[in-house]
């Protein structure tokens, strides 16, 4: 079969009234392959301030969620497109843009298509940031024949999910300096929250062969590793 005769695969977005997406609110599938898919990412810097200097440089301030951007084409006469535009449009902006009267939040959308990968995923989870729509062609009547939706989302996506990998990417153990007036329960806890595991003070103290758990001064370099990691 021709390429350019080859069925194209739908867009499908469902949205949710929940973060975690186990309750679904509806479902609506684009006809036909959007026109064009961006997907957006931006991260915020300080600039640092220098007296009589030309020097320059920027400190890390934030990284803001991923952005995606769909052109839909929605167009009447293309065959199998029963139902009219103007009623594909409110279904979209019903599920992307009202309010859920439940918790007065938009809903959490997910869209999939076809083998298209969304940071890893098979599926880019996000709300809906704005959404426009220019009609292109009528009926003598008045009567929408084409429109194109663009529709922004922002990621917004389960916390467990992300939770998780965050799990995935945190090291199971760390290296850190002793700061001044600290005991070693309030190092091992400061450091246990970037590791994959739960550790205990008790655990760093072995590791690190303390003769006692006071046996620490400022300054000093201690090994933390998650539970069951920890080598001597």
């Amino acid at each position: 079969m021709n390429v350019l005769h080859r069925k194209p695969t739908k867009l499908t977005l469902k949205a949710y009234s929940d973060r975690e997406m186990t309750q679904l609110s509806g479902t609506l599938s684009a006809m036909y392959n959007p026109d064009s898919v961006s997907l957006d990412y931006q991260t915020d810097y300080r600039p640092d301030l220098f007296i009589n200097t030309t020097r320059q440089s920027n400190r890390y301030v934030q990284t803001r969620p991923g952005g995606l951007t769909l052109e839909l084409l929605f167009d009447a006469r293309m065959p199998g497109n029963h139902t009219p535009i103007d009623r594909q449009l409110t279904r979209l902006r019903s599920l992307c843009y009202n309010v859920n009267p439940a918790d007065s939040e938009p809903r959490y959308l997910q869209v999939r298509w076809g083998k298209m990968r969304w940071n890893g995923r098979g599926y880019f989870s996000g709300r809906m940031s704005s959404l426009s729509i220019r009609y292109t062609l009528f009926e003598r009547d008045a009567t929408p024949l084409r429109a194109t939706a663009t529709l922004v989302l922002t990621a917004d996506g389960s916390l467990t999910l992300q939770s998780a990998e965050e799990q995935l990417k945190a090291p199971a153990s760390a290296v850190v300096n002793v700061p001044d007036a600290t005991s070693l329960a309030q190092v091992t806890n400061s450091a246990a929250s970037t590791l994959t595991g739960a550790t205990d003070y008790l655990e760093v103290a072995a590791e690190n062969d303390l003769d006692s758990l006071d046996a620490i001064r400022p300054g000093q370099t201690l090994k933390v590793s998650a539970a069951g990691k920890g080598t001597r």
